[in-house]
Order: C-alpha cells, then sequence, then structure tokens
C-alpha cells in the first residue's frame, strides 16, 4: 500500500495514523488525500466487525473525492453505483452518508460504527462531527479524515487540531510542495490561480484569516480592459442581485479571446430613485440586454439571486430564456472569482460598469464576524460582487477549463 510514487511524507502519515482520530489537513493537491485513501484501505481490510461509512458534504462530492479515486487505484476494490447509500469495499458494506442531508444526522444516529472515514471535516456542521464520534463506539474503532485549512477560529481547528496532545489525535500538515509527483509547470500554475488568503490555505495549507479586502489583487492596470468588439463575443451570462428598497444590480459578462469580460452593468437605487414593480425591472433589463446581446443571437444565460421568486415569475412571463436561479455559494463564488483575476481570466471594462468596479475595490471582511469565527462580507455596497459571483459561477462550465483544480466546487445550481 505504500508502494512506489508516495513521497517519504505520505509513507510517514500512513504508517503513523493509528489514534482513535486521525485527520490529514492542509494544502490541495499535496497528496493528503491519497494517503489519508490508502491508510483507509489498509483499514477496511482489517477492521473489526460492524458497520463502517464514509461521509462528506455530499453523495456527490464523496464519489468523486473518495469513490472514484479508490476505483482508479484498485478497480477490484470497490463497488459502487453513484448516488447509492452504500458500497462494498475490499467486501465489506460501507454506508455512503452525505452531511447535507436532512436525514443524515438520523442515520448516524442509529449507527454503531466500526470506522469512519470522513472527507473534507471543515464542511461538516459541528455536531454531525460530534455525533459521528460518538457512534464510533465498536472497540478499536477509528476515523480517519481529510481537510483544507479553513478559519483559525474554526471548531475543527481549536477543539481538535490544537487540542491533539490531549487527545487520541494524529494530525498531519501538508503543503503543497510536499508533493514531488506534481509536475513544475503545473505547481507554477497552480499557485498563480490563487492569491491572498486563498494562497495562504490552499498552496501553504496554512490555517489563517480572513482581513481587509476580500479582493486584495485588484489592480487597475490589469482587471481593467475596454470590452472587446461585441462580434468576438461568444457566450453570455447576465447576473442579477435583486433589491426592493436595495439596489438591483445586473451585470454582463461575456467570453471572447479566452477570458471572461464585464462588460456592462444596469442598476436601479430604490431608495434614492423609488422602487420598481418587478414588471417595470423585467421590461428595463430586456431593454437594457435586448441590444446588447438577445438582438445579436448570442448564446445567454441569465441568473438571479435565488431570493427573488417573484422576479424570477415575471421575467419567465416576460418570455425570457435560460433563466436560472444562480447559484449563491458565498464562499465558493469568491474564491474562484479571486482565482479568476488572479490568472488574468477575468476583466471589467471600467467605464461601462464604474459602480461595479468602486464595489470591487471596496468589498471587504465583516471584522465582528471574524472575530467569531465566521468569514462573510460587510452587507453595504456589495450588489454589484454579488452579481459578478453569480455570473462566475454560471459561467463554471468555460472556466473550469481554465482552472481545473476549482472544478469540483463549481456545479451551479439547477433552475428554481
Amino acid at each position: 500500500m505504500t508502494g512506489p510514487g508516495l513521497s517519504i511524507k505520505q509513507q510517514d502519515s500512513i504508517l503513523d495514523a493509528d489514534r482513535r482520530l486521525n485527520i490529514w489537513h492542509g494544502s490541495i493537491r499535496s497528496g493528503k488525500t491519497i494517503a489519508s485513501i490508502l491508510r483507509w484501505l489498509l483499514y477496511v481490510r482489517n477492521a473489526p466487525p460492524g458497520p463502517l461509512a464514509v461521509l462528506g458534504k455530499t453523495k456527490d462530492t464523496i464519489a468523486r473525492n473518495v469513490l472514484d479515486v479508490i476505483a482508479s487505484m484498485h478497480p477490484a476494490a470497490i463497488t459502487y453505483t453513484r448516488g447509492a447509500n452504500v458500497c462494498r469495499i475490499l467486501g465489506r458494506q460501507v454506508e455512503v452518508i452525505g452531511a447535507n442531508d436532512a436525514k443524515a444526522e438520523s442515520k448516524i444516529r442509529g449507527l454503531t460504527l466500526a470506522g469512519a472515514y470522513v472527507d473534507e471535516a471543515t464542511l461538516f456542521p459541528e455536531a454531525f462531527w460530534s455525533q459521528t464520534l460518538g457512534r464510533l463506539s465498536v472497540p478499536g474503532a477509528k476515523l480517519f479524515a481529510t481537510t483544507n485549512p479553513d478559519n483559525p477560529a474554526h471548531w475543527l481547528k481549536k477543539k481538535f487540531l490544537d487540542r491533539a496532545a490531549e487527545l487520541d489525535l494524529f494530525a498531519v500538515h501538508f503543503q503543497l510542495d510536499d508533493n514531488p509527483s506534481l509536475d513544475p509547470a503545473y505547481v507554477a500554475s497552480l499557485k498563480a490561480e490563487y492569491t491572498g488568503l486563498w494562497y495562504k490555505r490552499f498552496i501553504n495549507g496554512l490555517w489563517v484569516a480572513a482581513e481587509g479586502a476580500i479582493y486584495d489583487m485588484l489592480d487597475e492596470d490589469f482587471h481593467t480592459a475596454p470590452a472587446p468588439d461585441p462580434k468576438r463575443w461568444q457566450r453570455a451570462w447576465i447576473a442579477a442581485d435583486y433589491g426592493t428598497s436595495n439596489p438591483t444590480h445586473a451585470v454582463l459578462l461575456v467570453l471572447a479571446d479566452d477570458r471572461l469580460h464585464a462588460v456592462a452593468e444596469w442598476v436601479h437605487d430604490g431608495r434614492a430613485k423609488g422602487q420598481l414593480t418587478d414588471a417595470a425591472i423585467s421590461q428595463r433589463l430586456t431593454a437594457w440586454a435586448g441590444p446588447l446581446v438577445y438582438d445579436r443571437d448570442i448564446p445567454t444565460l441569465a441568473v438571479l439571486d435565488p431570493s427573488a421568486a417573484s422576479l424570477r415569475t415575471q421575467m419567465r412571463a416576460d418570455g425570457w430564456p435560460g433563466l436560472r436561479s444562480a447559484d449563491n455559494r458565498v464562499d465558493v463564488g469568491i474564491r474562484n472569482t479571486a482565482s479568476l483575476l488572479a490568472g488574468g481570466r477575468l476583466v471589467i471594462d471600467r467605464e461601462r460598469c464604474p459602480v461595479l468596479w468602486d464595489q470591487l475595490c471596496g468589498y471587504v471582511w465583516d471584522e465582528a464576524a471574524l472575530q467569531r469565527g465566521e468569514e462573510r462580507p460587510v452587507k453595504a455596497d456589495d450588489h454589484g460582487p454579488d452579481a459578478l459571483r453569480y455570473g462566475v459561477m454560471a459561467s463554471a462550465p468555460v472556466w473550469r477549463g481554465w482552472l481545473p483544480d476549482l472544478a469540483a466546487d463549481d456545479e451551479f445550481a439547477a433552475a428554481a
């Protein structure tokens, strides 16, 4: 199981992970997942009798991050039908449980586990993690978990990793450079895709808090550019953050010359200019977007703030094609937007999107929330940045080819 291709650090972690709790944490692509899965396979082969489980954020992420990896390493080791509640690993039945399933915690409560593998532990609610630990009651039961770093105030860091010496816990920290098998050119590209907070976490593998500006890499010379000639626009995304008394802000993203361009915006401030009905907003958006993309027959997808149910209903009634509810995962959306900006794959036409540019430059973390271990932007002058990340998430089928290491987080929401 510790054959050729594994680094010394990976091999040592496999041999040393023999506590009740075993956690691999650190950078992406650093080798921690492969090492942890190999250790899990060794455990499954010799585990005490009793139920086993693989747990993750969703069944899809479990399949992609764990079960597919096992199948690629040793096809005969696993039998699994995607979406099923169980699989077989080395002949043992293993429960497959997503942590964001409303029924998951009750299912955990009914188990007495002989072992568990946890994918991306920081994404678990603390109560679900605690319930999982409480179920590991078979004598000799062990848990194996992986995670990328988060805020140093995160419960996993404060209550477990920082107390490893007090607990029956083995923890090993990985950085990107701990994986010598990676192509140097790939490593250089990966490092270029992250900046600031995400570089520290996903490249250096550090548990660091967010601070100050969210898009701290913004540079007017690098991140602003005039809109390309519409003849070069290949696809378009209209993304809108909805407000009644608050502003409604729509941003037009287009694909041209192998990058995304924010080429136009539409803003209406209900407080300053009077509230508009949904019908009026739909009409004005139509008048704005029609000449830009629809009259040119450019393939276009429109995505709306998920809370904008009434506007979405109105726009559908008004015949808007390809309308979806936006993916509103703030952390994922901000991270992907930052990576596209850092890689020069996203630029803003400052002349045509002045409000968006100014708001991006002033988009900051909420300091009070950070002190509580939460990471969220200040809820002020954020409608443009919100609309932009809706558009970024909707355009994932395009940019996942540019930034493949972000693709796992970016299935955008289905129409609602």
